[in-house]
């Protein structure tokens, strides 16, 4: 039985590779001449045919090859999927490309999508953190021109977050020293949740001049320090065979707008596991019927946060090259956190 189940796993890899690399339906024949010649084609048929009544494979003809469901993807990507290490050149690309970027977390991770997008040639995705969750150690305001003002926030473990928030009017020295010293008082030592609580308690007390003024800037800072979602916007793989009208029209469609990232954001909070890859497929994100996307995720610490990388393609992406990938790009990101952390 052992035996048998080793075989079925085999063939199924084989036909996985073999339909990334081909888009095209796998035949027993392929499997026998590429990659088991030990065994007949008969035998492969075989094994193929149980692999369909498990739901991992299926035929789009009735006289054609296998393709990989779903199922059969996330099997390969959770059972089958040897994941090594990244080739030498690309580990150093990727240490080059985040040790130059600045401790600004926002900065951070749109680097990171850009270079998950190039270095696969899918769309890269990296998301922030909920912010409102991260206890603030300090805060300074700096005045920028006109009305408006940056915001600094200097969060646990090191982490920078700007915001830049318009005041509606021209604030003097009076006015800003009076919002950056009520300001640390609100945040300093919490977090942002507690912040507007405790903000809500003493608004009262705050001169009524400046309650308006406090309370726009604060709801600017809310706005902003929801989760960012951070894209590549690499479209490329439209140009790939899966993607032939009118499923091509429906995917350019959907990732023109924002829709797919809320629901990437919402699925991942109830799946996504810190440290673990994730597979989804268009059905679990809710995709357009036919559109053959696939997200590929994984979670990274920032202290008591977590944020998301992702990789969003074909079901038919080169899973050996970006499973390896997403994982070393996600040690990368907490190695960088725990370096600013420590002052490194």
């Amino acid at each position: 039985m052992a035996r048998t189940k080793e075989l079925e796993n085999k063939v199924l890899a084989c036909v996985i590779r073999e339909y990334i690399a081909s888009a095209e339906p796998v035949s027993s024949r392929a499997i026998v001449e590429k990659y088991i010649p030990t065994i007949s084609a008969a035998t492969v048929r075989n094994i193929m045919v149980g692999l369909e009544n498990q739901g991992v494979l299926t035929h789009p003809f009735t006289s054609s090859g296998r393709i990989p469901t779903n199922r059969g993807y996330k099997y390969y990507v959770d059972t089958l999927l040897v994941s090594p290490e990244p080739e030498d050149s690309i580990k150093h690309a990727i240490h080059e490309a985040l040790n130059r970027t600045p401790s600004d977390i926002e900065m951070l991770l749109n680097l990171t999508s850009r270079l998950l997008g190039t270095m696969t040639d899918e769309i890269g995705v990296a998301m922030a953190p909920v912010f409102m969750k991260g206890v603030v150690n300090d805060i300074q305001l700096l005045e920028l021109s006109g009305d408006r003002l940056l915001l600094v926030f200097q969060i646990e473990n090191g982490l920078v977050k700007t915001v830049m928030v318009e005041t509606r009017q021209v604030l003097n020295k009076s006015r800003l020293h009076f919002i950056q010293s009520l300001f640390k008082e609100l945040f300093v030592g919490v977090n942002l949740y507690t912040m507007k609580r405790k903000l809500e308690r003493i608004l009262n007390d705050i001169p009524k001049g400046e309650r308006g003024l406090v309370e726009l800037i604060c709801d600017q800072i809310e706005q902003q320090m929801m989760p960012r979602i951070h894209t590549s916007e690499n479209y490329s793989f439209l140009a790939k065979p899966e993607f032939r009208e009118p499923a091509k029209s429906a995917v350019v469609h959907l990732l023109m707008t924002d829709g797919w990232m809320f629901r990437l954001r919402e699925k991942i909070s109830g799946t996504i596991q810190t440290n673990s890859l994730t597979l989804l497929t268009g059905d679990d994100i809710d995709f357009v019927s036919g559109t053959n996307c696939s997200v590929l995720m994984s979670g990274f610490t920032l202290g008591n946060l977590e944020g998301t990388l992702a990789v969003v393609g074909p079901s038919r992406m080169d899973y050996d090259f970006i499973v390896p990938l997403l994982g070393f790009v996600r040690r990368k990101i907490n190695e960088k956190i725990n370096n600013i952390k420590e002052g490194i």
